[in-house]
């Protein structure tokens, strides 16, 4: 490719090009890059300053396969699409990359990335969102169903119990009914809180709600010789939502991650983390989002566990009931946000939290100057 001091894209395609979800990036004949959408500069972790100037090499050093897929092209390869790995910020993506050369009143070439990973999850979480919805809707409506005879079974064995009086040795079957009905209520009571609607939605800290939940829990985890620790970002935007809701979601992940943990030894650590990696447009405006991940050093969680974990009824602890995660689930949604879970290559597990910032678009910068 010959060298041309005009580049790519004009001026009147810049807008359009930004507008775009997919990481585009143009450079000039010379190789150099003349051009990067803010999805690009997410994607990669720098800024359009840094980057302008540098060549593919530079720019993807630890990803040569995508400077040596641009090398390729030429008047017998004027397009091509490969897949690899990306070493960004967020971590080693999957990633879709096509290339093309410019031949107009120009000369250069341009790159077009694909998250695919992000794709995927997106897809996953959309499906998982849709089939959950439904079943809590389905469970949501049998358990109002079944809480008003549930209310009359006590109130007849509380009334059968006087009848008998205490000295009767039948007095402990009708106690054993009102211990029995008052768990079956706190189960639909549980079932209920599915489709609960947000009480509140305001401007908050996510911080102040994961320092309250870690208050409330540490006591009980150091009794059994447990850690919590934290590692916050302290330039983490605010977010909107319900606090209350919010305290219940992490207070259920939290109690899950702690009472995956042996004794003596355990250690649970909640961080948090800007997503540098993607954002949603939405309604003229772009929304990025931030994750709260809580890690324990468990023994991790098997196939069934993660595929049916935000489930509800689904438990694999003692006595459990099965609805903590599933109303997780459904709190995150309730906020435009998402959960998932995975196993750690050192041990244990780790559950994922993203919810949307409650900053406009253009209010901060999501990419670093390095």
């Amino acid at each position: 490719m010959t060298s041309d001091i005009n580049t790519w894209p004009l001026p009147d395609h810049e807008a359009v090009l930004a507008s775009l979800l997919e990481a585009v990036f143009a450079f000039t004949g010379a190789g150099t890059l003349s051009f990067v959408n803010p999805a690009g500069e997410a994607l990669v972790g720098r800024s359009r300053r840094v980057l302008l100037g540098r060549t593919a090499v530079e720019i993807f050093a630890h990803s040569s396969w995508i400077a040596e897929m641009l090398g390729r092209l030429d008047t017998e390869h004027a397009a091509l699409r490969e897949e690899g790995t990306l070493d960004t910020p967020a971590g080693r993506l999957r990633i879709l990359a096509e290339a093309a050369t410019v031949h107009d009143s120009i000369t250069g070439s341009v790159l077009v990335l694909y998250d695919l990973d992000s794709r995927r999850s997106l897809r996953h979480q959309d499906r998982n969102r849709q089939r959950a919805a439904e079943l809590e809707r389905l469970v949501a409506q049998l358990a109002h169903e079944i809480n008003n005879p549930l209310s009359g079974i006590r109130g007849a064995a509380q009334l059968l119990g006087r009848k008998i009086g205490d000295a009767s040795p039948l007095v402990e079957y009708t106690d054993l009914i009102v211990r029995q009905v008052d768990r079956i209520t706190g189960l639909v009571e549980a079932l209920m809180a599915l489709e609960a609607p947000l009480v509140r939605h305001e401007l908050l800290n996510i911080h102040r709600v994961l320092n309250d939940v870690m208050l409330l829990e540490r006591p009980g985890a150091a009794q059994r010789g447990i850690v919590i620790e934290a590692e916050f970002d302290p330039s983490l935007p605010d977010t909107h939502g319900d606090p209350d809701r919010l305290q219940q979601l992490f207070l259920n992940i939290l109690r899950n991650a702690v009472a995956m943990c042996p004794d003596r030894g355990g250690r649970v650590r909640v961080t948090t983390r800007m997503e540098h990696s993607y954002y949603v447009e939405k309604e003229s405006r772009r929304v990025y989002f931030f994750t709260v991940s809580i890690t324990d050093n468990g023994p991790g969680l098997d196939e069934e566990a993660l595929a049916h974990m935000f489930s509800p009824l689904f438990s694999r602890r003692k006595g459990g009931h099965g609805m903590g995660l599933a109303i997780a689930g459904a709190i995150a949604a309730a906020h435009d946000g998402r959960i998932r879970a995975e196993n750690l290559t050192e041990g244990g597990a780790a559950f994922h939290v993203t919810l949307p910032v409650a900053t406009a678009r253009g209010t901060f910068d999501t990419t670093t100057n390095t």
